[in-house]
């Protein structure tokens, strides 16, 4: 049985086995979830008393070369030191398992307080992206590319200064690379993904596959999450002509506006049209560039200028989950250390999350439109659905 194999009864168990263990000066305190490939612990420092998270990773059944990608994220969240950046404290290991000390974020991650909360605030929304894009900004100053973008790995801390403030912190590094160009395409959560990971009919009959530059991808993921951030909700499943409203948009990106998200002022989709969901990634700004031109916004929702009532009729756009038909059967590659879809490799959410996921039953949308997608585990046989996380369940790491 492959690390990635191992089953939920066995993090469970596990669980139970370490809770008032020690490792190093560490003391695991509570259970915080598992999947099937991990479980995240409640850690306390046996000196200073502080509280930490342990990331717990099995070794047992990797091959080659998922020990060198389990290496690698080790390696870059070692090297990465940012106040918008998870901290990595400290890094142990034994036969069996390695143990990964990090920053306790007690107040869950992105996506749950997206969905938790009816609006996001202008001011809300600027100092969560100013935070975000900071944190890739270190990344791509130090030739790290993060590849994984979502709010699922944005976690949130409450502030030590103010407990009205919330620190954001990018996580889940599993997918890092220190390739600019990168061949390995489908590389992230399907959602987020750049229009240049999905093969259309642009690319027939093209004989030579060029590499994707990483940096800019991260930037299209950067304005796909902003959205998210914004509205609850994304553009589209995939970012390639098969889905219809993305078609739409290659042809008339003016439609983000009019058709799906009539909120947005006009200076916010300039800002997205122009230097951040260009289909064309050239045409993409640094992410640098990118966090002068978001600070630089003197609005992000459209009633800050009154903008709305002169739009005129505006029409919704309904979006279809794509035919089965339509898609390709490709590799596709999400967060946890680097795991191919038809593997159970996890994002920190899904897998704190799983046995909430395994115990109910779940609704499943036809559109994109009304919801927000958690991009949980890509597998081949749900392609078309929506999953979409409990809204009453507990903060991510409690």
């Amino acid at each position: 049985m492959s690390a990635t194999e191992l089953s939920s009864n066995y993090w469970s168990e596990l669980s139970h086995s370490v809770i008032d263990t020690t490792v190093g000066d560490y003391q695991f305190v509570e259970d915080l979830g598992h999947g099937s490939y991990g479980g995240l612990f409640l850690g306390q420092h046996t000196k200073t008393k502080d509280y930490v998270a342990i990331k717990v990773l099995s070794k047992s059944g990797l091959t080659d070369e998922q020990r060198q990608l389990q290496q690698v994220e080790i390696d870059v969240q070692t090297e990465l030191d940012h106040p918008s950046l998870l901290a990595l404290h400290t890094v142990m290991q034994d036969t069996d398992y390695i143990y990964m000390v990090m920053d306790l974020c007690d107040q869950g991650d992105l996506f749950d307080y997206v969905i938790n909360t009816t609006s996001r605030s202008s001011a809300q929304v600027k100092s969560f992206f100013t935070q975000i894009l900071q944190g890739i900004e270190q990344m791509h100053a130090q030739g790290i590319y993060h590849r994984d973008i979502k709010l699922e790995n944005i976690l949130l801390k409450t502030n030590s200064a103010d407990d009205d403030l919330l620190d954001c912190k990018v996580a889940d590094f599993g997918l890092a690379t220190r390739d600019r160009l990168s061949m390995e395409f489908g590389c992230g959560s399907a959602t987020y993904l750049a229009p240049e990971h999905f093969g259309d009919e642009d690319s027939v009959g093209t004989e030579e596959v060029m590499p994707y530059d990483a940096a800019a991808s991260d930037v299209w993921s950067l304005g796909i999450l902003l959205l998210a951030l914004m509205f609850g909700r994304n553009p589209w499943q995939e970012a390639n002509t098969a889905d219809r409203a993305f078609a739409e948009y290659k042809r008339h990106p003016g439609m983000i506006h009019r058709h799906l998200f009539p909120e947005l002022s006009k200076h916010v989709v300039a800002f997205l049209q122009q230097s951040v969901l260009t289909v064309d990634p050239a045409q993409r700004v640094s992410v640098s560039e990118m966090l002068k031109q978001f600070q630089a916004l003197p609005a992000l929702y459209a009633d800050e200028e009154d903008e709305v009532d002169s739009l005129g009729p505006l029409t919704p756009v309904d979006i279809p989950i794509m035919p089965e038909e339509q898609k390709k059967d490709e590799p596709r590659y999400d967060s946890a250390f680097f795991s191919m879809t038809g593997h159970t490799g996890m994002s920190w959410s899904d897998m704190v999350e799983e046995d909430e996921y395994l115990a109910q039953d779940y609704n499943k949308d036809d559109t994109i439109t009304p919801q927000l997608s958690a991009d949980a585990p890509h597998h081949d046989d749900d392609d078309d659905t929506m999953f979409v996380h409990n809204n009453e369940k507990e903060s991510w790491w409690l």
